[in-house]
């Protein structure tokens, strides 16, 4: 696919004034399903996305983000083959990052980074549960995806923030710290706090502004393909939950995973009246 594509034209790649929450999720859902389905889907929707930003292939960055994407790619990391950890999950976060990063304009050099966040941050995910043991997972994915960066040689503050992006995704402790942090650098909020539960690399949100907004931008972009961006969408995904953890879920269990994550929507509102007509659907059938 080459950078005149039509691809580029349409959401998650391009920004359309035209189209409202309903078109846009729509045009995301059809790229999920065009790109996931290829055999090099994640090397190729990476590629495509750092393209879409201006991010030359042989940045330090593209490299390692292209080397996790082809192990992925090759079955290395890839998570839980018929649940929903899995690649399909970590392209359809790594492109929500690709779209809210161009609707908050950021630039090129933190849009890749919330993108190969993205990319990244369930790698060698193992399916358990994560609130037993918080940040295992999101140490694990670290662990594992740092020798990359350090063999591509990306510089170690870019490796020290990724490392702090990742961890932000944990949705129990890291995302709550995230948003604090963001909310005391606009000025809303008192100096965040660190919980002895956190690790302490989180910290470095607390000092860079940009950064505590990357954060709270990629935990939002984790949590919009895990609520589902259309109702088919949704139920797809609930369905893939399920299969992965081994038990069942019922539209309640869907409307308290909703209120619960919508509440904390700050970088994302876009995307609520989308939300809001999953609620409604999920409401009715309830």
């Amino acid at each position: 696919m080459n950078a005149l594509s039509p691809e580029f034209e349409l959401p998650p790649f391009a920004i359309l004034e035209a189209l409202g929450p309903a078109q846009v999720a729509e045009a995301m859902v059809a790229s999920f399903a065009r790109l996931g389905a290829r055999p090099d889907r994640l090397g190729n929707a990476h590629a495509l996305a750092l393209r879409s930003i201006g991010m030359a292939p042989t940045e330090p960055l593209a490299l390692a983000g292209q080397a996790v994407a082809r192990d992925i790619d090759d079955g290395v990391g890839a998570g839980v083959a018929s649940g929903y950890h899995n690649p399909q999950h970590f392209l359809e976060v790594m492109l929500s990052a690709l779209y809210l990063a161009r609707l908050a304009r950021l630039d090129a050099r933190r849009s890749a980074r919330v993108v190969t966040a993205g990319l990244i941050h369930d790698f060698h995910h193992d399916g358990s549960r994560g609130s037993s043991a918080p940040f295992r997972l999101e140490l694990l994915a670290w662990q594992k995806a740092a020798p990359y960066l350090r063999h591509a040689m990306v510089d170690a503050g870019v490796c020290d923030g990724l490392e702090a992006l990742v961890l932000a995704t944990e949705p129990r402790a890291g995302a709550p710290y995230a948003r604090a942090c963001w909310m005391h650098h606009r000025g809303a909020g008192p100096a965040a706090q660190r919980g002895a539960s956190l690790p302490r690399q989180i910290e470095r949100l607390a000092a860079d502004g940009e950064l505590a907004a990357d954060a709270v931008l990629l935990a939002e972009a984790d949590v919009l393909p895990s609520i589902g961006l259309t109702l088919s969408h949704a139920n797809t995904l609930q369905a893939r939950l399920a299969a992965e953890w081994g038990t069942t879920f019922g539209h309640e269990d869907k409307l308290q995973f909703i209120d619960r994550m919508v509440g904390d929507t700050v970088v994302s509102q876009f995307f609520i009246p989308n939300v809001q007509r999953l609620r409604h659907s999920y409401a009715r059938d309830a």
